[in-house]
Order: C-alpha cells, then structure tokens, then sequence
C-alpha cells in the first residue's frame, strides 16, 4: 500500500527535532481519526528518492517490542501520502454491499482528510476484503495512475489508503483536435508498418490524458523535472493479421499542444 518510494530503496535522513515533533503528532492524529489502535512508541525519518527527488517523512507506529504496526507518510507539506495498518486481518464474518463499501471508503478517505470525488470504482481483492479507487482528474480529463484508493478488509475495517498526485506540465494553450491527433498517429503508423503489414495497425480510439512521456518508441523526452505529466492525446491501436501474432495493439501518445510524440506502449 506504500507507493513511490517502495520501486528503489531512498536515502532515510535524520529529522529535526522540530520536524519530527511534528510528523509524530501528524501520525497520531491521523491514527485517532483512522481509529487505530495507540502505539507503544512512534519512530520517524525523512526518506528522499534519489531518482525522483519525491520526499515523505514516514513515521512508524511501534509496540511493545519494538515492532511495527502501522505506517504513515506525508509529504513536506505535511498532506497524507499513504498509511497502512500493518498484521491486521479482520475476519470476514460480515457481508457488506458494494454500496455499504463504497460508503465505508469515502468515510475513511474524508477521516484520513484526503479528497476525492468523481465516481469509484469498487474491487474485490482475491486474499479478502476490498479495493476502492478514485481516479485524479484535471477539468474532466483523467490523470491514470493517480488518485487515491482505500483499501478494507472483508468486514470495512482500515487497512490502507494512498494519495497519489505527480506534478502537472503547464496545460497548453490552444489544443490539438482530435483529427489533429488521429493525422499524426496515422502517420506514424504507416511509417512503421509497410509492405504487408500495411493497414494491419488500425486505430479503434482517442483520448485525452494527463501521461508519463517515456522513450518506448525512442522518442527523445520532454525538458522537465522527473514525474511531471502532460497533456496528451493517446491514441489506442489494435493489430490485426501477421501483426497480431507480434502483438495485440499500441498505445500512442502525442502532446496535446504540439503533437510532439511523447512515447506510448505495447500492448501485449
């Protein structure tokens, strides 16, 4: 349930005391809100992403022996990141409704003073209990990979919650229609595909997104600090023929400003 630092180890930095008084005091809060059991003692520390420059102070609830319980992360801003309860299986002797989980979430979400909106979506999880997750998004355009989800046990206890937000490029000012963006993935396509191939990549859809550019297609990245999305149109293309044996389809990305190609994927 810990994310962003949890791919590569950080670097764990020593907190002022003052910093530590008050990550100590966010955590407590937090867990009384959360209605979490009262640690035996809190240890606390700032973790810093060498790659991604992404900073939290963690603080770790302890019991009795030294072990941990629960962890919280918040940013320098003190906003909550995530916060897990650690060895917690509540017994699923209670069956709840979609709807009475649904609730439950946005109840732990608000306590947590994370928010959220738009509509959810309600997961079951294969080891028990329930996934719910609200997806970012920016004037109605969604930002994949981003929002916050609350994850129960299989009786609507607490068990974790994360607030993902990366950082946002400056919108453009004027964007590409969605002719525009189909023009340029076309084009893209019939340079990568011809003889026999040709006509066997088709486009089924476009969309607007906040993406990752990334260097899938060797496409050189954007100027911009690590993390930081833009606005893009992303095309999805499916395969058909010899191709479909290659792969399934593509995901193609293209600047919602300028069209520059930002990368995309390969859909297996």
């Amino acid at each position: 349930m810990l994310t962003g630092l949890d791919r590569q180890a950080p670097d764990r930095l020593t907190l002022s005391a003052a910093a530590n008084a008050a990550a100590t005091a966010q955590a407590a809060s937090l867990d009384r809100r959360l209605g979490l059991p009262v640690p035996a003692s809190q240890v606390a520390e700032r973790l810093a992403d060498p790659v991604t420059g992404l900073i939290v102070d963690e603080v770790r609830d302890l019991d009795p022996l030294g072990q941990p319980i629960g962890i919280s992360r918040f940013d320098p801003s003190g906003q909550l990141v995530s916060a897990v309860q650690l060895g917690f299986v509540a017994p699923a002797t209670t069956v709840m409704t979609t709807a009475a989980v649904m609730s439950r979430a946005t109840a732990v979400a608000a306590s947590a003073g994370v928010t959220v909106s738009g509509a959810a979506t309600t997961t079951p999880r294969a080891a028990g209990g329930w996934l719910v997750r609200w997806v970012r998004t920016i004037a109605g355009v969604p930002v994949p990979g981003d929002g916050v989800s609350v994850q129960l046990a299989g009786d609507g206890s607490f068990h974790g919650v994360v607030r993902t937000e990366h950082p946002l490029a400056a919108p453009p000012v004027a964007l590409l229609s969605e002719a525009q963006a189909r023009t340029l993935a076309g084009a893209r396509l019939d340079a990568w595909f011809t003889g026999a191939l040709h006509g066997q990549a088709t486009i089924s859809s476009l969309a607007l997104a906040w993406v990752a550019p990334n260097d899938s297609f060797d496409d050189p990245l954007p100027t911009a600090p690590a993390g930081t999305l833009r606005l893009a149109w992303v095309v999805r293309v499916t395969s058909s023929g010899a191709l479909a044996d290659r792969f399934a389809g593509l995901e193609l990305a293209f600047d919602a400003g300028d069209g520059t190609p930002l990368g995309g994927d390969v859909l297996e």
